[in-house]
């Protein structure tokens, strides 16, 4: 299985709220990919529903997007990880959703 990560650290808590209030759960993936042997997805969009999923104490529904989703992904197809995260770096490191721990 995939590490699943992300770049944004910020919540706003009142979006949290609203997202857990309609049971909006959704979280959107890159592809998988590969540094070092290792397999990783990026979150590109979903981190207020992770953490209203997390809130709620269910699983988020994990949803992988395609290059016709999001044009970034063309980056991973051509082979250009390092691209593609550096185009979503947001507000922090990569980590691991699930536990907060520095990827890199």
């Amino acid at each position: 299985m995939a590490h699943i990560i992300s770049a944004q650290e910020y919540r706003n808590e009142e979006t949290v709220a609203e997202k857990l209030a309609v049971a909006d759960f959704t979280v959107f993936l890159s592809p998988v990919f590969e540094i070092d042997g290792e397999e990783y997805q990026v979150v590109l969009d979903g981190h207020h529903s992770y953490e209203a999923a997390v809130q709620a104490g269910v699983e988020p529904e994990f949803e992988v997007q395609s290059v016709r989703d999001n044009d970034t992904i063309a980056l991973l197809e051509q082979g250009r990880v390092e691209d593609f995260l550096e185009l979503h770096l947001i507000d922090g490191e990569y980590r691991h959703i699930a536990t907060g721990k520095a990827v890199w």
